[in-house]
């Protein structure tokens, strides 16, 4: 996962930001800049985010040093950074919030903690109740994490969750197959992966999954279990 990948539920906030002011966009200017030095000198944005912060205690600023910590593999670190963030973020900006959630669940994600991300995810969902069109990736990522847990039955309600809300969506479908195989539910599972195939039918993911359901069906043991 790559830091631009942390920064996904950009689009969460489109619909909530007014039109920006010029002191916005130069934030916004200065937070792209920061971000995009995490991905060459990580430790280099986190002191350029801290100093940042200290001129006016700008939240980009802050979430520029927390994703920075990240680019240095301090994922813990980061991802209570950006939950305290989320925490300290006025409740009415409920796009803000969540995306800082999303943010934070995905960095405990890298730090195989997935407890706590399943925790950041379920407060992300919570925040866009009102809206739950905004929720499918968010759905999907906790997905990852009842997965991680081995919670299979969990991870593929949220999936057939997302899949209510946004269908034909490749990605969810060939997740909700690897939770269906781990439940040896064969035929559901490659329902799934044919369905995804159909969508995106060069993604060579799809092809390996289509193949582990097949064997785990001939043999009647799960491929690749752990």
């Amino acid at each position: 996962m790559t830091i631009a990948a942390l920064i996904l539920p950009l689009a969460l906030l489109q619909a909530e930001a007014p039109a920006p002011s010029a002191a916005d966009q130069e934030a916004e200017a200065r937070f792209e800049h920061c971000v995009a030095q995490i991905e060459r000198t990580p430790e280099r944005a986190y002191e350029e985010g801290m100093a940042w912060a200290s001129e006016g205690h700008s939240l980009q600023a802050y979430r520029c040093a927390a994703m920075a910590l990240i680019g240095e593999h301090r994922y813990d670190e980061g991802a209570r950074r950006l939950q305290s963030l989320a925490t300290a973020t006025s409740p009415d900006l409920t796009a803000l919030r969540a995306a800082l959630l999303s943010q934070a669940g995905n960095a405990w994600l890298l730090a195989h903690n997935p407890s706590q991300a399943r925790s950041a995810f379920t407060m992300a969902i919570t925040t866009l109740q009102a809206d739950p069109s905004q929720q499918p990736d968010l759905l999907i990522d906790r997905a990852r994490a009842y997965a991680m847990e081995h919670d299979y039955r969990h991870a593929e309600e949220d999936l057939s969750h997302s899949l209510d809300i946004r269908p034909n969506d490749a990605l969810a479908l060939q997740l909700r197959a690897e939770t269906r195989l781990r439940q040896s539910s064969f035929d559901l599972a490659e329902s799934d992966i044919n369905a995804a195939i159909a969508l995106d039918p060069r993604n060579v993911e799809f092809y390996k999954t289509r193949g582990d359901i097949i064997e785990s069906r001939r043999t009647g043991t799960v491929v690749d279990e752990q």
